[in-house]
Parts: structure tokens; sequence; C-alpha cells
């Protein structure tokens, strides 16, 4: 389309913008960038190694993708970010295998609020029930309060001052919907925003988590650092890796551990032991009736007490 653009205006291009603005601008190769989070050798590993086309494409717009069908054995969960649908944003959602640490399935699409509060009860009843967790910010409210409205039982809540992780209550809106110091859904704060980037970060750097879609690794690409904060470059998205980073978050602490109090209880349940005794207390005769006693020089019928 521009004949003129030759070597030689290539390289007038890398002096103007430098070797890594101009791969970036000029050949669309940000694997030389170096201000992405995630180091773009790691993330052309994934590609060619993880990254596979779907089982299946399926919802009502073909963009729902999944890799794995339920397993009714696993334990799931469904991690959302809401956009308004009508907006250059997309509404995302990833299913994960919180044992495997892998991606079964994944969404990224534009519906309104109400029909993606609907869509994610659908796909987190689809997957066992699975632990349903809705980025709360803005327009979010309004999808978490369709999943509410449909009395889905397995909905994610937090601590309003995010001081702490409560493993016992960040469950189900059933119990905690009364209580003022939960709120519904997972909040991207100033305070919880460099957690979550950090854990995907980690996850990833030390190939933890197995990611399959060629979506997710295209917006890992393009996911920079800008004035110190970590987001999108220009004119993309990160909509899949914010639902990403805040699954692997909540993976590694609500969820890890409220499994280490479920073993450890069942350790303490294996722990007790029991001890039968076959003889009959306060007496030192076998064939003695265990309901009579000697009171004085009388033998008294306890059973009649009763």
């Amino acid at each position: 389309m521009h004949p003129e653009r030759d070597q030689n205006w290539r390289d007038e291009q890398e002096v103007l913008l430098g070797p890594k603005g101009a791969a970036q601008e000029c050949d669309c190769d940000f694997v030389s960038s170096g201000d992405s989070v995630i180091d773009p050798q790691i993330l052309q590993f994934y590609k060619e190694t993880y990254v596979q086309e779907p089982l299946e494409k399926g919802g009502f717009d073909g963009n729902l993708w999944k890799w794995q069908f339920p397993d009714y054995t696993k334990t799931y969960i469904v991690v959302a970010d809401v956009a308004r649908g009508d907006s250059s944003d997309y509404s995302a959602a990833h299913v994960i295998d919180v044992e495997a640490s892998e991606q079964v399935a994944e969404y990224r699409g534009k519906l309104d609020t109400k029909d993606f509060g609907n869509f994610l009860v659908s796909l987190s009843t689809e997957y066992n029930n699975a632990l349903l967790v809705i980025e709360n910010a803005n327009i979010g409210w309004a999808t978490i309060q369709q999943v509410i409205d449909r009395n889905y039982g397995n909905l994610y809540y937090m601590n309003k001052d995010l001081k702490y992780v409560d493993i016992e209550h960040q469950h189900s809106n059933r119990y905690r919907s009364q209580d003022k110091s939960m709120v519904a859904g997972f909040s991207t704060t100033s305070r919880t925003r460099p957690l979550i980037i950090s854990k995907l970060e980690e996850y990833v750097r030390e190939k933890s988590i197995i990611i399959r879609s060629v979506r997710t690794i295209d917006e890992l690409f393009t996911f920079i650092w800008m004035n110190g904060r970590a987001e999108a470059m220009r004119g993309y998205n990160d909509d899949l890796t914010m639902s990403l980073a805040i699954s692997l978050w909540v993976r590694d602490t609500a969820l890890r551990l409220r499994q280490e109090g479920i073993d450890l209880t069942k350790k303490s349940i294996d722990g007790i032991s029991s001890y039968t005794y076959s003889g009959v207390y306060g007496s030192n005769n076998d064939d003695e009736n265990p309901w009579q006693m000697k009171v004085g020089d009388e033998i008294e019928d306890l059973s009649k007490w009763l």
C-alpha cells in the first residue's frame, strides 16, 4: 500500500522512534519491547507451546471458546471483567481449572450487562457451579445484580477494607448479602491492582499457568508499563488480561487458604483415635449385672430409675 516506505524509510523511523518504538509502530513486533509487563520471549514460548485452536466455539456470537468440556470431578473458577457492550472494550471471562492451573474456556465479546450476567450464571453452572468472580468497578455492578437476582449460590464476596481474605465467607451470596462488611465481586483498586498484576507476572514467568487462547496471549504482548502503571498499549485492550490476573490472585489466596483449612480439618479428624472397653465400668466382675448397684447391704436395680 505504501511502496515509498522502503528500507531507507524504515531506517529513518528507527532514528526517529528508536529501535523499540520502530519495531512496535512499523513492524507490529512487540517481542523486542522492553516495556512489556510479561517478558515477550516467555509469551512467544506460550504461543508456540500451549496455544491451541478451541475444541468448540459456542455462544450466540461464537466467542465462547472451549478447550476442555466440564469434568465433574474437578473444581473451576469463572472470572469476568465487564464492559458496557457498546464501546471499544469487551466483556471477558475465563474458566480456570483450579487444581491444574489451566485455562479451559474463554469468552470475549460485546454483551449488555444483563445478558452478560445471565451468560455468566449459565457458564458457571455448566462448570460444576464454579466460584464466580466479577470485577465490581462501575458497570460491573449491573452484571453482579443480575447474578444475585438469579440467586446464584457461589458468587465471590470480599471484605470492604481489603485488610484480609475471608476464606469462610467469600463463597456465597446467600449468607453474606446482608453483611455490611462484605461486598459482592472483586474490587480492583490502587491497593489490589499491583497485587494481581504481580501475581499474573509471577505465574507466567514461572510457567505455572497453561494459557490456550491466542486472544489472551496477544493481549499480554501489548500489556505494557505506562508511566509506572500496567495497562494496555494505546489502541489495544486488556479485558482478558485483567480477568486472568484476578483469577490467579483469587486462586492463590482465598481458594488456596480455604483448601489448606479443609486439609487441616481432615488431618485432625484422621488423627482422632478410638478405644473400645469391653468390660463393665465400676465392677471387677464381668458376670455382674451392670444395671445393679450395691448400696450398703442391699442391691439396687438402676433400671427402675430410668
